[in-house]
């Protein structure tokens, strides 16, 4: 039996990768939970999402119930806070918390506390208090966030005494050169066995939606074992840096979970939470992948909820896989995503002789189908089930079918909006 792992919060861009990264695990079986409905309803086929928040006074003992209900082993924290939170309670959670102690996690929540911690580096950034602030441009942001929420650029005094206002805020020097993310794995021995840096050259909502790997320079790795000597950590973390106006690098933040954009590390085959699980788990783990340059691009991906039932479907031969060059590969995806979830599907054909070839020479199974018809295409209605899905790309046959017998009709171009992306 697979020892079930439990990923809250699951809604978000890194909850996503690490479905991408354990959905095929033999090993380990992922489930997602969230205090409300939310993304992760379209990625974890396992969803649970009646969690309370975790200040409500209910929360530790309604996730014991989950936990003993669904039989979970593991549990990964999707935020900072969070983490944080089930390290400082993990006494009274009945599954292990994926993530650093929670002395370490203390600590990488707090700036304050991690520029203290390691205050006899010179890549700590210069922390200001507020009559020290000489010259502009400085940068204000706050002890505990991340990223570039409540952060702000100061160009003069109004705006400092603005931003700088209130007693969560820091005060820091501004660093007008290029940030950087390195994406770090501890094991249980405190070992560091991967050091992976990145750059974001295009940010959006606080996620790096365009990044490269960039070369691991001794002034990086320098950095990176210097943490992992100074903090416990264990598992996948990460830390920020970003080059001063004498293009060094200065720390910004640490964290204890896993960074939004981690699936370019996970590309070159560096699956961070299925490691972390293993070294959890008491397993020895070992490393090697692809020692390869890599870039990333992200963009929104729309996943959509049809509310139709069907249990069988019917391709237009003549549409969607003899007009074109190209095997349509995310036709071939759905097929067989239906083959899959037990639905029939069925292909519909002017000449079955010459269909059958023409899926022999594209290496395309006829197996696939439950049935290939041939039929005059002004027939095609007599031979539709109810509850079925048409695909073609011909609208006037459609149009026809619409009006005639209410048929669920759908072209290749939007085929995404049939795809299941649950697992």
């Amino acid at each position: 039996m697979r020892k079930r792992v439990l990923v809250l919060n699951c809604g978000t861009l890194a909850s996503t990768d690490i479905n991408m990264a354990l959905r095929n695990n033999d090993e380990f079986e992922i489930w997602g939970a969230s205090t409300n409905k939310n993304h992760g309803v379209y990625v974890y086929k396992n969803y649970i999402e009646d969690i309370p928040n975790m200040n409500e006074p209910n929360f530790i003992e309604v996730l014991n119930k989950k936990i003993e209900e669904y039989n979970f082993k593991f549990i990964i924290a999707t935020h900072e806070d969070l983490a944080l939170f089930l390290q400082e309670n993990k006494d009274k959670i009945n599954a292990i918390t994926v993530c650093s102690n929670y002395d370490t996690a203390l600590l990488c929540r707090y700036k304050t506390k991690t520029y203290e911690k390691m205050k006899d580096y010179d890549f700590v950034l210069k922390v200001l208090k507020k009559e020290e602030v000489k010259e502009f441009p400085v940068f204000v942001k706050k002890d505990t966030d991340q990223g570039a929420r409540n952060a702000y650029k100061v160009e003069n005094e109004e705006q400092l005494n603005l931003y700088a206002s209130k007693p969560e805020m820091i005060i820091c020097e501004y660093l007008p050169g290029e940030e950087v993310t390195v994406d770090c794995f501890t094991n249980k021995n405190h070992k560091l066995l991967f050091c992976n840096p990145r750059a974001a050259d295009r940010m959006l909502a606080g996620i790096d939606v365009h990044s490269r790997r960039i070369e691991l320079t001794e002034e990086i790795k320098y950095i990176a074992e210097s943490l992992n000597k100074e903090i416990e950590f264990r598992g996948f973390w990460f830390f920020q840096i970003k080059k001063d106006v004498n293009g060094k690098f200065k720390l910004l933040e640490i964290s204890t979970r896993l960074p939004g954009a981690f699936s370019l590390s996970r590309c070159l085959d560096v699956n961070l939470p299925l490691m972390a699980l293993k070294d959890f788990d008491g397993q020895d783990v070992e490393l090697t992948f692809n020692d390869i340059s890599i870039e990333a691009d992200k963009q929104f991906l729309g996943k959509y909820s049809l509310g139709i039932e069907y249990n069988s479907v019917y391709v237009d031969f003549e549409t969607c896989f003899k007009n074109g060059e190209k095997t349509n590969v995310f036709l071939m995806l759905y097929l067989y995503q239906c083959l899959n979830k037990k639905i029939e599907v069925n292909l519909i054909v002017q000449s079955k002789e010459e269909a059958i070839k023409f899926l022999e020479d594209k290496k395309i199974s006829k197996n696939i189908f439950k049935n290939i018809i041939e039929i005059d295409r002004n027939s095609i209605k007599d031979v539709l089930k109810k509850e079925s899905i048409f695909l073609s790309n011909d609208d006037n046959l459609k149009n026809s079918l619409r009006k005639e017998i209410k048929e669920n009709c759908f072209s290749n171009n939007i085929i995404e909006s049939l795809i299941d992306w649950r697992s």
